[in-house]
C-alpha cells in the first residue's frame, strides 16, 4: 500500500508538470502522497501478510474458521469430562484431595448412583418398559434414555470402584492374575499398539461364569475373552449413548455371552437359574459399561456379579512389541539375539 500510494503521488506530480500546473497545483499533490501512504497503511494491514506470502511464493494465508459457540449442555458436558480427567490424574499420583473429591462426589457421584441402582431390579425400572401386571413388555426402547447418565461418559477410576461397592458389584480378585494374563495374551496376540489413549474396539473383556439349575445341574462357563463383539442382544441390558454408540463395548458384550444360549424366560435368563459371574475389564468401564453391569442382575435375576478391572495406564505397559522386545515381534527375539 505504501509503494501504491507513493507510485499514485509521483505519478501525479508528474501529470502536473506535463500540463502545465500552477505551483501551487504540485504543492498539493506532494502534500497528498505521504498521507495517503499513512492511511492506506493503517485501514488494510493484511495487505502486507498477503504481499509477503507472495514475494516468499507460498499462498496467502487462509483466515482462521470461526470458533463453534457452544451450547449450554455442551459447556456443562466439558466440565464434567475435564472433573474426571483431574480426578484420574490426581488418583493415580496419589494426590486426591479432600475437597476435589468431595466435590466430584457431591455434584456428579451422588447423582448417579440412584440412577444406577434402579437398573439393577425389573420392578425398580418396569416404566422404562411399560410393564402390564404380569411383567409382559409393552414398549421396546433400543438404548437407555437416562438425561443424567447420558451427561458423563464416566465416573473415573476412583469412583468407579466406588460405584461397585455400593452396588454390590465388587469382589475379592482371586482370579484377578489368571483375568490379566489371559487378556494381555490377547493384546499380544492380536498384536494391539500401546496407544496413550485406548480405543474401544481394540479392548479386551475377560468373564466367567457358573449355572445352576433346579435338578443340581451345574453348567461352567469357561474362562474367556471377548472384544468389540456382536452377541445377541438383551432386552434387559441396554446401551447408554454418550457423545457415540457404545452398543459393542467389550465390558457389555462380555456379559451378553454370559446370557448366550441359556434358557430363557420373559426375554431373559430363567427364573429358575442361579449362578455367578465376573468379568475383568483392561480399562475403566465407561458409563454405558457400569450401566450394563447394574442391568445384568435384571436380565439374570438369580445370579451374583463380581467385576474388577485395570486402568488403561496399567494395562499399556504389558502390550507391544517395543515392550516385549524393542519393535522385535517374540518369534523373531531369539534370531535377533542369534546376530548380536
Amino acid at each position: 500500500p505504501i509503494l501504491r500510494a507513493a507510485a499514485a503521488g509521483a505519478a501525479g506530480l508528474l501529470c502536473a508538470s506535463a500540463f502545465g500546473a500552477t505551483d501551487a497545483t504540485r504543492q498539493a499533490w506532494a502534500a497528498w502522497a505521504p498521507l495517503a501512504a499513512r492511511r492506506q497503511a493503517q485501514t488494510q494491514p493484511q495487505c502486507r501478510v498477503v504481499l509477503s506470502a507472495l514475494k516468499i511464493g507460498g499462498n496467502p494465508v487462509p483466515k482462521p474458521p470461526r470458533e463453534k459457540r457452544q451450547t449450554q449442555a455442551e459447556k456443562a458436558a466439558d466440565a464434567v469430562t475435564h472433573a474426571v480427567v483431574a480426578v484420574e490424574l490426581l488418583d493415580w499420583h496419589g494426590k486426591l484431595g479432600s475437597q476435589l473429591e468431595t466435590s466430584f462426589r457431591k455434584c456428579i457421584y451422588t447423582t448417579a448412583m440412584p440412577r444406577l441402582r434402579r437398573l439393577t431390579a425389573r420392578h425398580l425400572s418396569g416404566e422404562d418398559f411399560n410393564l402390564d401386571d404380569k411383567g409382559k413388555i409393552r414398549h421396546r426402547p433400543f438404548r437407555l434414555h437416562d438425561r443424567g447418565l447420558e451427561k458423563q461418559f464416566t465416573l473415573g477410576n476412583y469412583f468407579t470402584r466406588l460405584a461397585l461397592k455400593a452396588l454390590g458389584r465388587e469382589d475379592d480378585a482371586s482370579w484377578f492374575r489368571q483375568a490379566q494374563l489371559a487378556a494381555r495374551r490377547e493384546f499380544l496376540v492380536s498384536k494391539t499398539p500401546s496407544f496413550d489413549e485406548p480405543q474401544a474396539k481394540d479392548l479386551v473383556a475377560f468373564t466367567q461364569g457358573i449355572m445352576k439349575f433346579k435338578d443340581g445341574e451345574e453348567i461352567q462357563v469357561g474362562s474367556r475373552c471377548v472384544g468389540h463383539n456382536d452377541a445377541k442382544p438383551c432386552i434387559w441390558m441396554l446401551p447408554v449413548y454418550v457423545e457415540h454408540d457404545r452398543t459393542a463395548h467389550a465390558e457389555r458384550q462380555a456379559l451378553l455371552t454370559l446370557l448366550e444360549g441359556a434358557p430363557e424366560e420373559n426375554e431373559g435368563m430363567h427364573s429358575s437359574i442361579t449362578g455367578k459371574a465376573r468379568v475383568y475389564a483392561t480399562h475403566t468401564p465407561c458409563i454405558s459399561c457400569l450401566s450394563a453391569m447394574s442391568q445384568f442382575t435384571r436380565a439374570w435375576e438369580g445370579a451374583k456379579l463380581a467385576v474388577t478391572f485395570d486402568m488403561w495406564k496399567e494395562t499399556r505397559r504389558w502390550i507391544g512389541y517395543q515392550i516385549v522386545g524393542a519393535g522385535v515381534p517374540p518369534e523373531d527375539l531369539a534370531t535377533h539375539e542369534d546376530e548380536d
